[in-house]
């Protein structure tokens, strides 16, 4: 019975990190191919690359915990830059710069949320209306920029200072840690994996679901927005596509992580693991000599991987 116990909790492990493993497998060989992979400036500068997809993951966590996607998160990074920047060289104050594009995230999240709310969708009905969403706010950001790139006249101060040298990567290890202990700590956090586990009961409990779900969706448009003025502030200008792509590398970061892709348990320790883990394994990719193309490509496959192992895990738990 206790080897039978022992095998089975081993193939869960397998099953929820597995492809984990695998890719740390490939840094390992990278390493070893390539010593200068491992030095610590090397790895500094994938976790300033990675800081701004690890706070738009932290946001999508928390929506894929509820049961549901959001992929306007990459349009709302490209939108807020582009309203930031054209603030700033219109020579508004950065504090009021930084709080346009938080607000223009938060915004967005909330519209998201009301909508899903408001019809009571599931995660059909989410994936349908962020893709709506995501189309909007990526077309919204190209009107003022007329599809242009838009050079920043940023000077010293508290936006720069954002974007300075390590200060991403403490932005996103801040966000990761006060989230973690929301969700963990709180009985926010508890309603949060209670409702994404099964909401028909949650109602029923007498939990406020609309209000929270509307949540949910404000806690990732706003740190999407947060991702959005810190990339701008790292690259001193803004592109209204430079968004694009985020919302795929933030749902693969959560889930190569460990994460359930079905809502209803999560971790952020889990997700700030497989940004990092995802961004390692694109620099070794980009050591080893592999286009840009085939990293897509295999981002991708290992999103369907990690779903794939996610249900069949749960399969067998059930």
């Amino acid at each position: 019975m206790e080897k039978r116990d022992f095998k089975s909790k081993a193939k869960d492990f397998i099953f929820s990190n597995g492809i984990l493993f695998a890719i740390i497998l490939l840094i390992i060989i990278t390493g070893i191919i390539e010593p200068s992979f491992f030095a610590w400036s090397n790895l500094l500068n994938v976790l300033r690359q990675i800081s701004v997809n690890g706070i738009v993951a932290c946001g999508m966590t928390v929506c894929i915990m509820s049961g549901c996607y959001d992929l306007s998160v990459g349009s709302i990074v490209s939108m807020t830059g582009v309203f930031t920047i054209i603030s700033l060289n219109a020579g508004t104050p950065d504090i009021v710069c930084i709080l346009i594009g938080l607000g223009i995230g938060l915004a967005a999240g909330i519209v998201n949320g009301t909508l899903i709310a408001s019809i009571n969708g599931r995660s059909g009905e989410a994936f349908i209306i962020t893709y709506g969403m995501q189309v909007v706010l990526g077309a919204i950001a190209l009107f003022p920029s007329k599809g242009l790139f838009i050079s920043g006249d940023v000077h010293e101060g508290l936006f720069k200072t954002m974007g300075d040298g390590n200060m991403p990567i403490y932005i996103f290890l801040a966000v990761a840690i006060i989230l973690q202990l929301v969700i963990s700590k709180t009985q926010y956090g508890r309603h949060l994996c209670y409702i994404g586990n099964n909401m028909d009961a949650a109602k029923m409990s007498g939990l406020k679901v609309k209000p929270n779900r509307i949540s949910y969706y404000a806690i990732s448009g706003f740190l999407a927005g947060l991702g959005g003025v810190v990339l701008c502030s790292r690259v001193t200008s803004s592109n209204p596509t430079a968004g694009l792509g985020y919302e795929m590398n933030a749902i693969a970061a959560v889930v190569v992580g460990g994460n359930s892709a079905s809502g209803g348990s999560g971790s952020i320790i889990r997700t700030v693991i497989g940004a990092v883990v995802i961004g390692i394994m694109s620099n070794a990719l980009n050591i080893l000599g592999i286009s840009t193309n085939y990293q897509l490509t295999v981002k991708g496959f290992l999103i369907v991987l990690a779903v794939a192992l996610d249900i069949i895990s749960k399969k067998r738990k059930s």
